[in-house]
């Protein structure tokens, strides 16, 4: 009689070659790259939000970066205003930090009533003449948000 089933050597080769694809799969995946790529799309998204707000209440607010890994949405008198995650400061992932921002000296895009991106809080303020950009990164992955002169159009590349 002949019995069916696996033998012990056949068992373990299936084990050994599993083990090679798990570890060729986890050294491949993007992981970090996809968390920087998600905060550009948070800082993008915070920045269109606070032109929408400059729009709909008439009045100056602006995205300030106070340090490395945080940022805060200021009101035209400097207040801090809660966001949509319940705090007055945005915190950066782990790992993840500003890169050198361009055409943005003061370290913050104000917008006024009508959407229009300045570069500094005094009114009428020094509008933005060339593209900005907010690049984040991870050490190794970069992902940049831009912001366009006039329309204030944002964009991650």
């Amino acid at each position: 009689m002949q019995q069916k089933g696996f033998t012990v050597v056949e068992l373990i080769i299936v084990l050994v070659v599993i083990s090679i694809l798990a570890v060729g799969a986890f050294i491949s995946w993007p992981g970090r790259g996809i968390n920087v790529y998600g905060q550009a799309t948070q800082l993008a998204n915070d920045v269109r939000y606070t032109q929408v707000l400059s729009m709909t209440k008439g009045q100056r607010y602006r995205l300030v970066k106070t340090s490395s890994t945080t940022y805060q949405i200021q009101n035209s008198s400097g207040t801090a205003i809660i966001g949509a995650m319940g705090s007055t400061t945005v915190t950066l992932g782990t790992g993840i930090s500003f890169g050198t921002l361009t055409n943005l000296p003061n370290s913050l895009i104000a917008f006024d009533g009508n959407g229009t991106p300045y570069v500094d809080t005094g009114s009428p303020g020094t509008a933005l003449s060339s593209t900005a950009t907010m690049p984040l990164t991870d050490g190794s992955n970069t992902n940049t948000v831009s912001i366009t002169p006039q329309t204030g159009r944002v964009t991650i590349q």
